[in-house]
């Protein structure tokens, strides 16, 4: 089986006091607002169209995040279906004295849409000479 994938660093952010809940820690729902919003993003320059969140499949919170974190999403795609992708997205953070580590990952699911929000193809990862192709800019590429 062909292990080829890529992955891309996107969608970095600050924690501020406003996005903390009541533990003074960063509000979950913020963190999954801003995971989706960004793989949302890297799904639509895939497609070159609209793409609506189908599902979130998983989310998984590692560690919290605080103020003045800076937190930012490592984000690969695992598959496309006919009108679909499938993507996994690891959060992870860089504190103020330099240190990282991840805060959470998630599984979440994208389908391509038209104008009228229909359900429109999805181009196919092509895999050739053990790399992945696809149209997504400043990918990187592993094998």
């Amino acid at each position: 089986m062909d292990n080829s994938f890529y992955q891309v660093e996107s969608g970095d952010f600050y924690v501020e006091p406003g996005m903390l809940n009541h533990l003074k820690i960063l509000h979950g729902g913020v963190l999954l607002k801003q995971c989706d919003s960004t793989v949302g993003l890297l799904a639509n320059e895939y497609t070159h169209s609209r793409v609506l969140t189908v599902a979130i499949k998983q989310f998984n919170f590692t560690k919290p995040g605080h103020v003045g974190d800076h937190i930012w999403f490592r984000t690969t795609l695992l598959k496309t279906s006919r009108h679909t992708m499938t993507f996994f997205t690891e959060v992870l953070k860089r504190d103020i004295d330099n240190n990282a580590e991840k805060v959470g990952e998630g599984v979440l699911i994208f389908v391509a849409v038209d104008d009228k929000l229909r359900p429109i193809e999805v181009a196919c990862q092509r895999r050739c000479e053990n790399v992945v192709f696809c149209r997504l800019k400043n990918a990187v590429f592993y094998r």
